[in-house]
């Protein structure tokens, strides 16, 4: 059955939700361990949306064929 417009987006959007809230808690996780600092939330958000957009716009070509 093919699906709606609408419920593409939304299964997208929630993709992305989950997969951005997994990186920035990845994220902080290894850099905090690793190197031993704080880091900066603006550039932790701002790497899990770059990450996250990347993720769903590969499942998202490989959805459509």
């Amino acid at each position: 059955m093919k699906r709606q417009r609408w419920e593409k987006a939304i299964e997208y959007a929630l993709i992305g939700i989950i997969v951005f809230i997994g990186f920035v808690s990845l994220l902080y996780s290894w850099i905090d361990s690793a190197f031993g600092i704080n880091v900066n939330v603006y550039l932790l958000a701002a790497l899990a949306v770059v990450v996250s957009f990347l993720v769903v716009y590969i499942i998202r070509m490989f959805d459509e064929r």
